[in-house]
């Protein structure tokens, strides 16, 4: 497999507006109409369907050049892709629960089957597919297709939208990032455990816990941690944060505005223990003010405001 410099897959990326040159899918793969090129004009990106087609022959390079030249999303307009999103900060709804926060939503024996970060505006999904015997059927890394099995799969996207399943399978992943909070939808596998993301609720059956339903909770910098080994089910703090909160509250915007609130407080302590352990290097920043210097520290943004008459 020829690797694609990651500048050129953005430029790539860019040239097509995040989606699929034929069908506008925010999933995608890289395609070289010629192989082996580090050309722009010779690499276009394709969901995974489109994909196949294109590399078991069923479409020619004369049509893949042509979506190439007039791709899905730049025709109708979607020129930031159809997952752009006007959120900063994740909050995504699981059942009736929200979790708040970037990173990791789901994960199984210490694999990551579900997180979501945002990434210049763009909702970027990372996901791990298998079935209920265990078999790998997928996996998605920052919205980019890296493995999948040969079946055709059951493909829709709108802007904001989309839904991911397999033909005549259980296995289904929707997305609406037109709501607030962007609702998750998904049935997932992983060593025997089941774990159902439904409009009601989160719903796990399986051998590590059976027929449990949770509902109209908030967790703030928090995952979902299943281990089948110990036949356990916990919720578990982001690495990058000091602690996790949860909010019980039967309103749903009560529930989000407190979590956003309590996001808020853990990123500052977060900076300041950054600014804190930081080796500082400091860089003047010229602002215009006669009497006062600014110093930024280019690796953690600390501020220094020295009078200009100050030693160093």
């Amino acid at each position: 497999m020829h690797e694609i410099p990651d500048l050129l897959k953005r430029q790539v990326r860019q040239e097509a507006g995040f989606g699929c040159c034929k069908c506008g899918f925010p999933i995608i793969d890289y395609h070289h109409i010629i192989r082996c090129s580090n050309k722009p004009k010779d690499i276009m990106i394709f969901c995974p369907n489109h994909h196949r087609e294109a590399t078991e022959g069923a479409m020619l390079k004369k049509e893949q050049r042509q979506y190439k030249s007039n791709p899905y999303n730049i025709e109708r307009g979607f020129v930031e892709g159809q997952l752009k999103i006007n959120q900063k900060t994740p909050v995504v709804t699981m059942g009736s629960n929200q979790l708040i926060g970037e990173g990791d939503l789901i994960v199984v024996d210490g694999e990551s089957l579900l997180s979501i970060s945002i990434n210049e505006g763009r909702l970027e999904l990372s996901m791990t597919l298998y079935d209920e015997n265990n078999n790998l059927v997928a996996e998605i890394k920052n919205n980019e297709w890296i493995t999948g099995d040969n079946l055709p799969w059951d493909l829709e996207s709108k802007y904001q939208w989309l839904r991911l399943r397999r033909k005549l399978r259980d296995i289904e992943l929707e997305i609406n990032a037109k709501k607030h909070p962007i609702l998750v939808r998904a049935d997932m596998w992983k060593n025997g455990q089941n774990i159902q993301l439904t409009p009601k609720s989160i719903s796990l059956n399986g051998v590590a816990v059976k027929n449990f339903t949770m509902k109209n909770l908030c967790f703030v910098a928090g995952y979902f941690d299943i281990d089948t080994s110990l036949q356990k089910a916990s919720i578990e703090i982001n690495p990058r944060f000091p602690k996790a909160s949860m909010i019980v509250d039967p309103d749903i915007k009560t529930r989000v505005k407190k979590g956003l609130s309590q996001l808020e407080r853990l990123l500052l302590h977060e900076k300041r223990e950054k600014q804190r352990n930081c080796k500082h290097e400091f860089e003047i920043e010229d602002r215009g003010i006669e009497r006062f210097i600014h110093l930024v520290c280019k690796k953690c943004g600390l501020v220094m405001i020295k009078n200009r008459d100050e030693k160093s």
